[in-house]
């Protein structure tokens, strides 16, 4: 079991690893899986659309959140 804290709001998500074979790029892929993406028009949750789709433009902050 893996535990990542968020240090903003003091979650912790935790993730099972099956084997300790498994390679980093693997864990880190599941990680990135647990977090959500969002903007100045919330969350970015469909992975298919663009950017633009959401009206992302230069300069924009986009935050990481479990």
């Amino acid at each position: 079991m893996v535990s990542v804290p968020n240090v903003d709001d003091k979650k912790v998500i935790e993730i099972t690893v099956q084997c300790l074979s498994e390679n980093v790029a693997s864990l880190m892929e599941k990680v990135a899986n647990k977090l959500k993406l969002s903007g100045k028009v919330g969350l970015l949750n469909d992975d298919d659309k663009s950017l633009a789709h959401y009206n992302v433009e230069a300069g924009d902050i986009l935050t990481l959140s479990l």
